[in-house]
């Protein structure tokens, strides 16, 4: 990702937006799947899959809404950031993907780009399910799996945008499936029925999201409840960087806020890692 980018003229390091973009000479690089590919066929078929499995037995309802409160407001309430490094982390375990991944924290949305590899169909089954994690690795941490429940904690429409295909998770449209199918369900799960989207329209009004997409393979957005963003700026403030030492194959960490910017680079020296900050 570095050579794509011009910093003479920038002033607080890699991802400042006074650096300017060199134009990329490959002209696959910036195709990002429609909905009608692949991968949001796949998208649909589970979710046609989930609704059946709910009108059979919907108790599960209840089961997977229970599961995804606990988990957003127990043990990983307060970690959406490191949930989200983590998994971007993940993503760049697998030979030729890059080695970065970017925080960009604004008052409407958080952002977590990578430039990893791209999602396939074990990491959506992965997203949509609590103990289905598409972990293959001894050096991945755990591709996604139940920590991206989370998320829930800080919004209600998470969207995760890949070079594959993306989608949107949303509360309110999952528990107007639901009742479709089940007229006196209460309480909804919000992370079981994603629907696929537009990657490139969501980039046209959105110039945060447009910018990411020249260089990542992955972007998770999360539109911002009142209450995410100081709870979000917190972390970011807090985030460990020593993390990086914990998985050396990412070369750089940029976590962004309104107010700052922290921008760490893992080094080897000799069979030495030396963790620096911009």
């Amino acid at each position: 990702m570095k050579e794509e980018y011009d910093f003479t003229e920038a002033k607080r390091g890699m991802f400042h937006a006074s650096a300017r973009l060199k134009p990329s000479t490959d002209r696959t690089r910036n195709v990002w799947e429609g909905p009608d590919g692949p991968l949001g066929r796949f998208i649909l078929a589970e979710s046609r899959k989930t609704l059946n499995a709910y009108r059979e037995q919907p108790h599960l309802v209840t089961e997977h809404a229970n599961q995804e409160y606990d988990t957003a407001h127990g043990a990983y309430a307060h970690r959406q950031l490191y949930e989200l490094v983590q998994n971007g982390a993940d993503a760049l375990t697998h030979p030729g993907t890059g080695q970065s991944i970017l925080i960009r924290l604004t008052r409407r949305f958080l952002y977590c780009a990578d430039d990893g590899k791209p999602i396939d169909e074990d990491d959506v089954k992965g997203l949509m399910f609590a103990h289905m994690s598409s972990e293959r690795g001894t050096c991945e941490i755990g591709r996604y799996g139940r920590g991206f429940k989370s998320l829930l904690g800080v919004t209600d429409a998470p969207e995760f945008y890949s070079r594959s295909g993306a989608m949107r998770f949303d509360r309110d449209r999952a528990a107007e499936q639901i009742r479709r199918v089940l007229e006196r369900a209460e309480r909804c799960p919000a992370l079981r029925l994603p629907a696929p989207i537009d990657s490139d329209a969501a980039a046209a009004d959105d110039a945060d999201l447009q910018e990411l997409m020249t260089w990542a393979t992955n972007v998770v957005r999360l539109r911002l409840e009142a209450k995410g963003f100081d709870d979000l700026e917190a972390q970011i403030r807090e985030f460990p960087p020593e993390f990086l030492l914990f998985v050396p194959h990412v070369r750089y960490l940029t976590l962004e806020s309104p107010d700052e910017t922290r921008e760490f680079m893992l080094q080897k020296v000799g069979d030495e890692l030396k963790l620096l900050k911009a």
